[in-house]
């Protein structure tokens, strides 16, 4: 049993292989999908506690900060996820 601040991350992935031993369909699932709720609650009190921290801090260090929050919660984001306008 996980505490209640633990998150599993992992890829989940399926794949059946047809007749000849080919790849006939594959399936992945990215931690970016598994459980959005919780990464998003964790930025939201980094956020807060970064801004109380270091109330001066730049956007530029506040990006950098939630941005190691998010890689920590999904590894698989920067691959998965492009946000329009970058």
């Amino acid at each position: 049993m996980f505490n209640t601040w633990a998150q599993l991350v992992e890829l989940v992935h399926c794949v059946e292989r047809g007749a000849q031993g080919r790849v006939a369909s594959a399936d992945a699932t990215a931690p970016t999908v598994q459980d959005p709720a919780i990464g998003e609650r964790d930025l939201r009190r980094a956020a807060g506690t970064m801004l109380v921290s270091e109330p001066d801090r730049s956007e530029a260090r506040l990006k950098l900060g939630l941005e190691m929050v998010t890689r920590a919660h999904d590894p698989c984001i920067s691959c998965s996820v492009h946000v329009a306008g970058s």
